[in-house]
C-alpha cells in the first residue's frame, strides 16, 4: 500500500465514522425533542403544551426562513427554496426528493425519522401539525407573495409528505 492508498483509506474511515455521528445526533436530537416535549405535556394543559409546541416551530420556522435569506435565497425562486427546504430534509435523515410542475416547485418526502421517534415516544402520527407549522412559517419570513400546501401526509397514512410551492395569485 502506497502513502496515497492509505490516505485515501484513512479518509474513508473518518468519513464513515463521522457520518455515523452525524447518525446518531439525529436521534440524541430527537430524543432532547420529545423529553421536552413530554416535559411541557407534564407541566401544563393540554392547550397550552400545544401552543408552546407550536410556538417551538415557528421559532425553527423563523430561524430557517431567516438563514436562508442570510445566504442570499431569492425569496420567490420557486425551485431553490424547494431544494434547500430538500436540502435541510436530507440532513435531518429524511429521504426526499423535489420535482418541478409547471410554476410550482413539489418536494416529496417518501421516509422521515420524525415519524418513527413520535411513535417511539408514544405519540404516533403527531408531527404533521408541527412540520406543516414550521413549512408555513418558514416560507412565511421568506416570502409573502409564496405559498405551501400540503397536498398528502405520511402520517395521515398517505404513501408520501408532499409539499407544493408556489407563487399567490
Amino acid at each position: 500500500m502506497n502513502a496515497e492508498t492509505r490516505t485515501v483509506a484513512e479518509l474513508e474511515k473518518l468519513l464513515a465514522r463521522k457520518e455515523r455521528d452525524w447518525e446518531a445526533m439525529i436521534h440524541i436530537n430527537h430524543d432532547f425533542f420529545h423529553c421536552w416535549r413530554r416535559a411541557a405535556e407534564e407541566t401544563l394543559s393540554a392547550q397550552d403544551a400545544n401552543r408552546m409546541l407550536m410556538r417551538f416551530w415557528e421559532l425553527v420556522g423563523i430561524g430557517t426562513g431567516e438563514m436562508y435569506l442570510q445566504r442570499g435565497g431569492k425569496p420567490e425562486d420557486l425551485e431553490k427554496l424547494a431544494f434547500t427546504m430538500m436540502r435541510a430534509s436530507h440532513v435531518m435523515g429524511e429521504t426526499a426528493h423535489m420535482a418541478l410542475e409547471g410554476d410550482a416547485s413539489v418536494l416529496v418526502h417518501t421516509a422521515c425519522p420524525w415519524m418513527d421517534s413520535f411513535r417511539d415516544t408514544g405519540a404516533p402520527n403527531q408531527c404533521q401539525a408541527g412540520c406543516d407549522h414550521w413549512f408555513q412559517t418558514t416560507i412565511k419570513t421568506i416570502s409573502p407573495k409564496v405559498r405551501v400546501v400540503t397536498e398528502s401526509a405520511l402520517p395521515a397514512g398517505d404513501s408520501t409528505c408532499t409539499r407544493r410551492f408556489s407563487l399567490k395569485k
